[in-house]
């Protein structure tokens, strides 16, 4: 299935909202998942998931399997025309392994994005080679014979690395969670409705396209009716957030407030596209209406890590 773009924690003046493991703001102790009162837990969370959505990216660890497993070795012959890609996983793979390297402990996730890079190193320490291998034609020379012996290997260490990437993105979204209902606190404190709204709705949207992790999901009515729910209490949040830029327009005087609103109300229109992609999918069950449903979340997560 297509993979989902995590929206960057906002951190707030004075309370750093995202998740660290163990006490707060400490790492390491139980793996439970508290919120981060470190500065370092806030910058080092932000980066994994910038690396994250760099490896789901379009050239990404899942596209660059796709491209290879499609090539389909065991079955080609050497007058074929071959073609394999090695994609942007090294540039994924450097962002990631520059976030472990960041101060700041954040104990389970810290772990998974080690085994992470591990498998990610494997890849690449094969895929290289045989990326050089099939570009230069080398193939015809040797028959293919190292194509195939090496096929079933690549191929593995091409799952292993995508079953790392989901564990690592499990763990993400789980202390990225565990600091929302704080960030959302302190967002209703200040009296910033808009941004409560916005917040909110991003995290109901990300929950709704979450709801759809493998093909037969989407014909799977006990998975729709949740969606419907979801779909039905996000639609009225962004028409309370629609009022709340209206009224917070009127009273705007900085050229920036009103751009901030400007990009508030363009995730909120985003969101709107994505709920009736949504309800298209229900009807359809298609692949596709999912792509677009994917593809409107992942807008606004764009427009949503641009508001500053």
């Amino acid at each position: 299935m297509l993979k989902l773009k995590v929206r960057q924690g906002v951190v707030l003046a004075g309370l750093f909202t995202l998740a660290a493991c163990g006490g707060a703001g400490s790492g390491g102790g139980n793996g439970s998942a508290a919120v981060a009162t470190s500065p370092d837990a806030a910058a080092k969370i932000s980066a994994y998931t910038e690396a994250y959505n760099g490896l789901i990216d379009t050239f990404g660890l899942p596209a660059t399997a796709d491209t290879y497993k499609q090539a389909k070795i065991p079955s080609r012959s050497p007058s074929d025309s071959i073609n394999v890609s090695d994609g942007w996983v090294e540039t994924g793979e450097g962002k990631l392994k520059a976030a472990i390297a960041l101060p700041g402990s954040l104990g389970d996730l810290d772990k998974k994005a080690e085994a992470l890079d591990a498998a990610l190193v494997k890849v690449l320490a094969r895929l290289g080679p045989l990326y050089q291998y099939y570009n230069t034609k080398a193939y015809r020379e040797d028959a293919l014979k190292r194509g195939k012996a090496e096929d079933a290997q690549m191929v593995a260490e091409f799952d292993a690395a995508l079953k790392a990437m989901d564990d690592f993105n499990a763990e993400l979204v789980k202390q990225r969670r565990a600091g929302a209902e704080a960030e959302l606190a302190k967002l209703k404190a200040d009296g910033n409705i808009v941004g409560y709204n916005n917040k909110q709705a991003m995290l109901q949207a990300e929950e709704l396209v979450g709801l759809f992790d493998k093909p037969e999901d989407l014909k799977d009515a006990a998975i729709f009716a949740k969606g419907d729910a979801l779909a039905s209490s996000l639609d009225k949040l962004l028409t309370e957030q629609q009022k709340a830029i209206a009224e917070a327009k009127t009273k705007a005087t900085e050229p920036l407030e009103k751009s901030r609103l400007g990009t508030y109300e363009l995730v909120a229109e985003m969101l709107g596209s994505m709920i009736g992609q949504y309800r298209e999918l229900k009807q359809s069950h298609s692949s596709s209406d999912m792509k677009s449903m994917i593809d409107s979340y992942n807008n606004a997560v764009g427009s949503a890590n641009r508001i500053s």
